[in-house]
């Protein structure tokens, strides 16, 4: 596999990976409001959820250029 093909499933791999993060973090964080019992006063739960969120996306597109880098060198 070439440079260019390198550099699109790196892409590829950020993006698919971003989505991929932000979904386990909406619902890692749905279940732990649901597990905390978290108060939902002034949306207080959806903060924590839009947290978790925020915090799975980039966990998820460095996952996913990992994996994708690794697939392209075979």
């Amino acid at each position: 596999m070439g440079v260019a093909g390198r550099i699109v499933l790196a892409l590829v791999g950020l993006v698919l990976g971003g989505g991929v993060g932000g979904i386990a973090g909406l619902l890692g964080g749905l279940l732990y409001t649901d597990l905390a019992s978290s108060m939902s006063f002034e949306g207080y739960s959806g903060y924590v959820v839009g947290f978790w969120i925020l915090g799975g996306i980039p966990i998820g597109m460095v996952a996913g250029l990992v994996i994708a880098l690794k697939w392209s060198r075979r």
